[in-house]
């Protein structure tokens, strides 16, 4: 009788554990398509969203960093509300004041959602 009582109360728990976990199944994708350097003292950086959720995503922070020599030079952070129809077709872009004439850069790029800030903050400790 505690056999049948027991596996009456654990089915319909791990029942709701396997809805609860695929209703809100998806990710936030940040795509770099490229980063140039256009004029002395400006870098044009190229960048697509793919949203999988099934709904539009507010409060969404894409960082960005560029890095020369293992430093960072240059830290942006943008906050974006990711659409739900965001399927990388649409290239957006943003620009960086920096000299970059002669110099080799690279971009590490992070996105956060459902973040604490302190997470945000300790991706750009290394920034100025």
């Amino acid at each position: 009788m505690n056999k049948i009582r027991v596996i009456l109360i654990v089915i319909p728990f791990l029942i709701g554990l396997i809805i609860s976990g695929n209703a809100y199944s998806g990710d936030i994708q940040l795509q770099v398509k490229d980063f140039e350097c256009v004029d002395d003292g400006k870098i044009v950086v190229h960048y697509t969203l793919v949203n999988t959720f099934g709904f539009d995503y507010n409060n969404v922070s894409l960082c960005f960093k560029l890095v020369e020599d293992e430093k960072a030079v240059a830290c942006k952070e943008l906050k974006v509300v990711v659409p739900v129809d965001a399927d990388g077709s649409k290239i957006d872009e943003f620009t960086i004041q920096l000299p970059c004439s002669n110099k080799d850069f690279s971009l590490k790029s992070a996105v956060f959602y459902y973040t604490k800030r302190y997470r945000i903050d300790e991706w750009f400790s290394e920034c100025k």
